[in-house]
């Protein structure tokens, strides 16, 4: 197939109606000549869908698909350049600068047009279209109506997200879990695979079984690998090892990955997930398993795939056969989808034609899901029919295959839509593709538009990305505080990108040996298909995505010159820096490992098109080729994120950072600012340095690290939208400015400023309700801070705010190492609560709380409190524990050898604490007995001793704790030995509890 460039057309339609091009043609006197360029432009784009579902057919309309493309790709290139040039003349005219009335080449014979000839050459690019639409007329191509999408309420909370919502697969999952609690006497570590079609549900019920509170508590570590056609040892150790520490690793040998496999694997009892392996050779596996047998007995590898004999090749045993749903969890699992749970849409005429839609399914839930998000609220029968009657079901059986209902799916998505999923194919098989960055690419070419002038782009992406979502086109969506932050693509849908892109988007694998056809986007996954690129036609790139190990092969970038993606390492970047500001249809530049560059090149400032750039990496001024702070000026179009470090090497402040202007980037939404304190800074220069870097009052986050001023400027009181503020190892700063009335804040880390005293409070009057937004606030290893205070209050009357000030919806606080605070409003509603060496004060006005006007409950304070981390010992009052009904967790880290402000409370109540489910004593290193009250939480389910290196003995109670079902001690030496000692009292009082633990690292 051909890839139809949908969003580029619809794109140009749009620039070329913008004010910026309107005031472009009035310039040049070209207004009438861009009028008749869209109208030509548009009467093509109004038939490429028809030519896109004719293409499959016809071979005339694929070759006229060919040559539209590059007529209309050589417009946008050339209609970017004037756009480029007009927009730098205008910037220099605001300068003062003469501004030249020719414009730079736009064409490759370096020809400069003149003003007057300006009409001439729009005019010829029009004619360029000429060709296309004589050609398109006598194809008989239709004008395509508007793909109906649906613009149902979006949840973030999905089925896409929720396990719970799997419909069909309990008994699976089940025996899933009974084969892994077998026992293998031959083997210590013994393989079960997960057989079934493509779209069968295989890696989402491994999922299901891997996720479940019995399996995680069956194996003392669980490790989750995708490993998909490229079964490269290597490759899959790295990626246990990443799955073990949570984080990617740089290269290694082989040698080393087998040894630090064995050192984390050695003696421990795993679960081992091998997701989707197509590779049927026995050598390739037992070279894999060799490294993998030195776990505990009874460890499992659970392999996904869809071949017998890749079950037999890993010597499964068992091998479970995964069938189809059943009619009734398929018509369960379609109806809702189709009809989001609302059900009353659901007469008998649709019930019946579902019933069999689902039926002709034949079980794959995917096939089921796919025609679900097709379907979603159409409640005409005529649109249920067609599906019923149309020709995918035969395609279907011919093929053996459910990829005509997938592209059945695709044909209903929007013009732009298409080539936004036709992107998804330069990610990898089975990667985890991260929302903003997906959206930040399709941005950079121009794929998305904005209907109305108050949205953004980002939210036409955001809007892109849940109605993948919801028609299964992505799906195991990850969330970060109820918002969408990444998901993957099915195999099978990742098979029809790559159908849908052609040969226009190209991934380059470790085992490619050549570049089909002329691709407009290339993305390599290492160094070994580097030379490839010598191939690529210079004309054509759009997007070039390099591997973060790029080797010494000598090529150069900048050659590409209509590049609008560019992702390069910091050394192969400083290699092209001379040559720079060729690249000026740059939207999009991400520099990885930029931790090893000495700077930015002069000229980045030239890039005026550029949206987003990941870092600003600051250089010494006195090396000529480093561009200084103020290259920054004139990007005002940068969105997104944005690093700059390490603000140490400013040397003249005034010089270098005076024009950097983040207050005129509106669009920007986070800003981080990194010092990396590895030279002499004076403090009066680094707070003129930090009021030079005040942003947009759009900013959405800001993060500040190692700032070494002993003030912080006061527009951090001005961020009116800002969410979220991170202030990390400010090792001077003595006070901040007031941050109570900021709106928008919900999130607050102030972490480690060792000289910080106060916060201070507004001075113009007393605001009955502060921080109305916050929802998180953490404060720690503030060894000086004393709290929040007006600049009039007594200084010497620490313990008090003039007035009573209390978090209406703070729901998370976590306050450690800060042993002077004694001055906060009270946190009444707070459900996660931490308080880990901090005086006491505060958490007792909080219990003497009464019901103010700026608290949104009437609830007695703490009553909602779930989840308690405390140290002890405290002066805490009688009785302070008696509003903690809601309390589902403790964690108590004690320094002395009893726990008495917890005793008395039990003493006054016996049913003290009466929601408890888990408790836990950590690094409690004095603590030498258990107190009996524990065996007053009838409730409990879970206890955990951590680190306590003197506690040898429990409660004699234990055996009341009928509802104990885990019990863990981790490296508590003379604990575990009694745990391990069966004649023991310790091992009687414990041999009732289910799920015992015990592990000496």
């Amino acid at each position: 197939m051909e890839n139809v460039p949908f969003a580029v057309a619809s794109n140009l339609i749009h620039r070329l109606a913008s004010a910026d091009f309107l005031e472009f043609g009035k310039h040049y006197d070209v207004t009438e000549e861009l009028e008749e360029l869209k109208n030509t432009i548009e009467s093509i784009n109004a038939k490429l869908l028809d030519a896109d579902d004719k293409q499959d057919q016809d071979d005339g309309v694929r070759v006229w698909i060919r040559r539209f493309k590059k007529v209309l790709h050589a417009a946008d290139d050339s209609l970017d350049e004037l756009a480029i040039q007009f927009r730098r003349d205008k910037l220099g005219a605001a300068e003062g600068k003469e501004v030249d009335k020719v414009l730079l080449s736009i064409s490759s014979s370096n020809q400069l047009p003149l003003y007057t000839e300006m009409p001439d050459k729009i005019k010829e690019i029009r004619e360029s279209f000429d060709g296309v639409v004589e050609d398109m007329d006598k194809l008989n191509l239709s004008p395509g109506s508007l793909v109906k999408q649906t613009n149902s309420e979006w949840r973030e909370t999905c089925s896409f997200v929720l396990e719970s919502d799997i419909i069909g697969r309990d008994d699976s999952k089940k025996e899933i879990i009974s084969l892994l609690r077998q026992p293998h006497e031959n083997r210590k570590v013994s393989v079960i695979a997960i057989v079934g079609l493509g779209g069968l549900g295989k890696t989402t019920l491994a999922q299901f079984v891997y996720n479940d509170l019995e399996v995680q508590n069956l194996f003392e570590m669980q490790m989750w690998v995708s490993v998909s056609d490229n079964f490269d040892v290597k490759t899959i150790l790295k990626k246990i090892l990443e799955s073990i520490t949570d984080g990617q690793r740089q290269d290694q040998s082989l040698e080393n990955l087998q040894k630090e496999l064995r050192k984390s694997l050695s003696g421990k009892k795993y679960l081992l997930v091998l997701d989707d392996i197509w590779n049927d050779s026995h050598d390739k596996w037992a070279k894999l398993r060799k490294y993998l047998m030195c776990g505990a007995q009874d460890s499992k590898i659970l392999v996904t795939t869809r071949s017998e004999s890749v079950a037999k090749a890993m010597t499964a045993s068992p091998s479970y056969p995964l069938k189809g749903l059943t009619d009734e969890a398929s018509w369960t699992l379609l109806k809702s989808i189709a009809f989001e749970d609302d059900f009353k849409g659901v007469n008998q005429n649709l019930e019946s034609m579902g019933k069999e839609i689902a039926k002709k399914c034949k079980g794959v839930p995917l096939a089921v899901k796919t025609l679900g998000g097709l379907l979603r609220r159409q409640n005409e029968e005529s649109e249920w029919e067609n599906v019923i009657l149309g020709d995918v079901w035969k395609l279907c059986e011919e093929q053996n295959s459910i990829m005509p209902i997938l592209k059945l799916s695709y044909r209903n998505l929007s013009r732009e839509m298409r080539q936004c999923f036709a992107y998804c194919s330069l990610y990898p098989k089975d990667s985890r593709i991260q929302k903003d960055e997906l959206i930040q690419l399709w941005m950079a070419q121009g794929y998305l538009k904005c209907s109305t002038e108050k949205q953004y782009m980002e939210d036409v992406g955001n809007q892109f990305v849940k109605m993948f979502l919801m028609n299964s086109f992505f799906q195991d969506a990850g969330s970060e505080y109820g918002v969408i932050i990444s998901f993957k693509m099915h195999d099978l849908m990742h098979d029809l990108a790559m159908l849908v892109a052609g040969n226009d988007y190209c991934y380059l694998d470790s085992k490619a040996v050549k570049v089909e056809g002329r691709p407009m986007h290339v993305s390599l996954e290492s160094d070994e298909t580097i030379h490839l690129l010598k191939s690529l036609d210079l004309s054509r790139l759009r997007t070039l995505i390099l591997p973060f190990s790029l080797g010494e092969e000598e090529f150069s970038v900048a050659n590409f010159k209509y590049l609008r993606v560019l992702r390069i390492s910091s050394f192969s970047f400083f290699k092209l820096s001379d040559s720079f500001g060729k690249l000026k249809h740059l939207r999009y530049l991400d520099i990885t490992d930029c931790y090893s560059l000495n700077g930015m090149p002069v000229g980045l400032g030239k890039l005026c098109s550029l949206q987003f750039l990941s870092t600003f990496v600051v250089g010494d001024s006195q090396e000529i080729k480093c561009g200084t702070l103020n290259e920054l000026k004139d990007l005002n179009l940068i969105r997104g994120k944005l690093r700059i470090q390490p603000l140490d090497r400013v040397r003249e402040v005034a010089l270098e950072s005076q024009d950097v202007n983040l207050k005129e980037k509106k669009l920007l939404q986070s800003l981080t600012l990194d010092w990396w304190l590895y030279g002499d800074f004076c403090n009066s220069d680094s707070l003129q340095l930090l009021e030079n870097l005040q942003p947009h009052h759009n900013l959405k986050r800001l993060e500040v690290n190692h700032y070494p001023g002993v003030l912080f400027p006061n527009w951090l009181s001005l961020l009116t939208n800002v969410v979220h503020i991170r202030l990390y190892k400010l090792s001077k700063c003595r006070c901040l400015p007031p941050l109570e009335r900021l709106p928008s804040l919900k999130s607050l880390d102030i972490l480690f400023l060792h000289e910080l005293e106060y916060i201070y409070l507004c001075e113009d009057g007393f605001a009955v309700t502060v921080f109305p937004s916050l929802e998180s606030l953490t404060l720690e290893g503030c060894r000086k801070f004393r709290g929040w205070r007006r600049r009039g209050d007594d200084i010497n009357d620490s313990h008090n705010l003039s007035l009573p000030l209390s978090f209406p919806h703070l729901s998370r606080l976590e306050a450690s190492k800060c042993t002077q605070l004694t001055c906060m409003p009270t946190f009444p509603n707070v459900k996660d609560l931490k308080w880990y060496k901090c005086g006491e004060e505060p958490l007792i006005g909080t219990l003497n709380t009464t019901c103010s006007a700026d608290s949104s409950s009437s609830a007695a304070p703490l009553s909602m409190l779930k989840k308690l981390n405390i140290s002890d010992p405290m002066n805490l009052p009688k009785g302070w524990m008696q509003n903690l009904t809601s309390l589902e967790s403790l964690f108590i880290r004690s320094e002395s050898e009893t726990l008495e402000v917890f005793e008395t409370g039990f003493k006054d109540d016996t049913n003290c604490l009466p929601s408890l489910r888990q408790i836990s004593f950590y690094y409690s290193r004095n603590l030498e007995a258990l107190p009996d009250w524990i065996c007053n939480l009838s409730l409990l389910q879970r206890m955990s001793i951590v680190r306590c290196r003197n506690l040898a003995s429990l409660p004699e109670g234990m055996s009341r704790l009928t509802n104990l079902k885990i019990f863990e001690v981790y490296r508590s030496p003379l604990l575990l030995k009694e745990c391990r000692t069966e004649t023991s009292d310790v091992s009687r009082q414990i041999a009732h509890i289910p799920q015992i633990i015990l592990t000496d690292w």
